[in-house]
């Protein structure tokens, strides 16, 4: 049990926790209104070091794809930090 409170309904009482999220923040569950919360976030940001990474193995000619499976990062990110160029 845990004394954290529901954003949608305001229970305090029967939150339970329920896993964790993509960028590993714990989420907790309300019984009351059966809906999901993540009290504090955890930005999946991207750091300047990995968009340098990106366009230096871009520049080597490595396929999109691979430097997805790499940087462990989505295809639509390399394809967005190529389309952005180095300036940024």
């Amino acid at each position: 049990m845990n004394t954290l409170a529901c954003p949608h309904c305001g229970n305090t009482i029967d939150v339970i926790k329920f896993g964790t999220s993509r960028s590993d923040s714990d989420r907790y569950r309300c019984p009351g209104c059966g809906k999901t919360f993540t009290p504090t976030a955890n930005l999946r940001t991207m750091t300047a070091a990995k968009e340098e990474q990106i366009l230096a193995l871009l520049q080597e000619r490595v396929s999109q794809r691979g430097i997805a499976r790499a940087l462990k990062v989505g295809r639509q990110t390399s394809r967005a930090i190529r389309k952005k160029g180095p300036s940024g």
